[in-house]
């Protein structure tokens, strides 16, 4: 999988060009009438439909959508500012609204959820798919395999590439640098 434990850096000029790839946003998709109950996350992050993991993975596997996992602490000024900023962005909450579904796990929390065949916290989730700092998103496939993550507060920009690499499957081609690389040949 392209996406590191670490962020990976993108050159300023690649991510505002990529940005203005972006296009019309979509329309935000209306939650299905026995969508499960939300998990409730800080600021607006909140207006998402975050889902306990339990819930999103199964609704994940039922609906075929890629999962994104939100892995946050209550004490976390950055995991607050991604909510307001990255999370609360009209675009990225419109189209993790239509693609994905989304789960919010709290890394210190002693609640239990169910992952590979395992009964385990929240924090051994964390520690489990490699968590070194918060924020940290993790990517799902519709089966909660894990496809890989990312550490710290990403911009909406770098947000953005993540999310169309993953929904796209791109990452069946390829790594992010490729899928980069691509958009910026499809634009000369």
């Amino acid at each position: 999988m392209a996406i590191h434990p670490r962020p990976l850096s993108l050159a300023l000029g690649i991510v505002i060009f990529v940005a203005l790839l972006a296009g019309p946003r979509p329309g935000a998709a209306k939650p299905a009438a026995d969508a499960p109950k939300q998990v409730q996350g800080s600021e607006a992050g909140a207006k998402l439909p975050w889902l306990a993991f339990d819930a999103a993975s199964e609704l994940a596997a039922k609906q075929r959508k890629h999962m994104i996992v939100d892995i946050y602490t209550t004490w976390c000024g950055w995991c607050k500012v991604m909510d307001r900023q990255t999370y609360g962005d009209p675009q990225v909450s419109a189209y993790l609204t239509e693609h994905f579904v989304l789960a919010k796990v709290n890394g210190e929390s002693s609640a239990k959820l169910h992952w590979k065949g395992k009964e385990l916290t929240e924090r051994q989730f964390a520690k489990e798919v490699g968590v070194s700092g918060y924020p940290a998103t993790y990517f799902m496939k519709p089966d909660a395999e894990l496809l890989g993550g990312v550490a710290g507060y990403i911009k909406t920009p770098d947000f953005m590439i993540y999310a169309r690499y993953v929904h796209t499957r791109w990452y069946e081609k390829g790594n992010v640098q490729q899928y980069v690389d691509s958009l910026r040949t499809a634009a000369q």
